[in-house]
């Protein structure tokens, strides 16, 4: 079975100075965004500064390789990863050769920030993955204050005042504050300050209007307060301040009389049959149902494609679904690999949830789901907190595995130390 390599346990952990640069680059790569604002900015579409944050998304990359470099190769399931997305970039450049153009740029984001994950399934130095995911944690809930400043000087750039933090889209912001307030909640570790962390990065997830944000949220704090009253109690307290805050803010931003995501909840209740409601009312609902029948359609149309990908003749197949962006730009072989991988991380954070309080499991999970629904990939820099927890669930694995492995020789030593001292004359 292949295994991915991860750095021996008796490895010097990150230099004060590499930790800098860690650090450092995590910031810029969070914040990139925050470029724009001087600019004409609205709903993620800027007039210049483009130049500007490209510069800053590969000066972060490079501080974070940096940090973590020297490195050395070894093939296994996270480099099975890059070379998938490598071979997969090879593609699309030979379509805009065959076709020109390029008629969507945002997967050169994902492939922008594939060094990273080579640097952490590389890296000789140990890496404490807890603490990093702290520090995330902390400079999105500062980020969300930011951004509760900003609405409440009524100065939002976004539709609905949505919540985008540093990395400039709403959905993406909800989807990194989720898994940091699934850490805060369920990691042993998280530390001091988890509780006001928690609170704040579920509010800014609600308050990014992201229907899958909210959703997660919700089903986190479920799971969480399943395995204690007492945390029941606590939680139920918390949750209640948060909705109150979060109705309170969503009651300013009506459609038809009804709150933003409330509107989103009722829409996709009619997609499946539960209510009656006018989907065409709400954009993003109508929107994605609309990308899977046209993706439907065009596979119709070449069914050959589902080899290859490139639909239409289009070096890149956005659509608000990583599996069908995948499956319509590099085709099926490509979307299966990709799937496979993902359930044999998931198999190796079931390991861990007696280790990690579920958070793996939990945090793999949520991007399982959202890659059905919004391709949370392509926006930078959702792709490297995606190879964090990877990389986080695989070597945590080694580790236990490694564990067990020496109190199980520790065990067979001792045995037939016992059997030699009792058959000895």
């Amino acid at each position: 079975m292949l295994t991915s390599h991860v750095p021996p346990i008796q490895l010097r952990g990150l230099s004060s100075p590499r930790w800098f640069l860690l650090l450092a680059g995590t910031v810029l790569s969070l914040s990139v965004y925050y470029l724009n604002y001087g600019a004409e900015f609205d709903e993620g579409e800027t007039a210049g500064g483009n130049a500007a944050t490209l510069l800053t998304r590969a000066v972060a990359v490079a501080l974070m390789v940096a940090a973590l470099c020297p490195l050395r190769f070894k093939l296994g399931g996270a480099m099975l990863l890059t070379l998938l997305w490598l071979a997969s970039f090879v593609s699309m450049l030979i379509a805009i050769g065959a076709w020109g153009g390029i008629n969507d740029s945002l997967f050169f984001n994902t492939v922008l920030q594939v060094p990273v994950l080579i640097a952490l399934t590389s890296t000789r130095w140990h890496v404490d993955y807890v603490r990093w995911l702290r520090f995330i944690a902390v400079v999105l809930a500062l980020q969300a204050l930011f951004d509760m400043a900003i609405w409440w000087s009524d100065t939002s750039l976004w539709l609905s005042a949505a919540f985008v933090g540093g990395v400039g889209n709403p959905s993406s912001f909800g989807m990194l504050c989720s898994v940091l307030f699934a850490f805060c909640l369920l990691h042993p570790k998280a530390g001091r300050g988890r509780w006001v962390l928690a609170l704040t990065l579920g509010v800014a997830a609600v308050m990014s209007k992201a229907l899958f944000a909210v959703l997660a949220v919700t089903i986190v704090s479920a799971a969480w307060l399943a395995h204690s009253w007492r945390r029941a109690a606590v939680g139920a307290f918390a949750i209640a301040v948060a909705a109150v805050l979060g109705l309170a803010i969503l009651e300013g931003d009506d459609t038809e009389g009804v709150g933003f995501v409330a509107h989103k909840l009722s829409a996709a209740g009619a997609l499946i049959g539960l209510l009656e409601y006018d989907i065409d009312t709400s954009a993003s609902v109508s929107m994605r149902l609309e990308m899977h029948q046209e993706t439907m359609s065009a596979i119709a149309k070449q069914p050959t494609r589902l080899l290859w990908g490139h639909l239409e003749g289009k070096p890149y197949w956005p659509m608000d679904s990583q599996v069908l962006t995948y499956l319509g730009s590099f085709g099926a072989p490509m979307l299966l690999a990709f799937i496979a991988l993902n359930l044999w991380w998931l198999a190796l954070a079931w390991r861990l949830r007696r280790h990690d309080g579920a958070f793996s499991i939990w945090s793999l999970g949520l991007f399982s789901l959202i890659f059905l629904t919004n391709r949370v990939l392509d926006y930078f820099p959702v792709a490297t907190l995606y190879f964090l927890l990877v990389t986080l669930a695989l070597q945590e694995s080694y580790y236990i595995g490694r564990k067990r492995q020496r109190a199980v020789t520790r065990v067979n030593v001792q045995t037939a130390a016992s059997r030699a001292q009792s058959s000895a004359p």
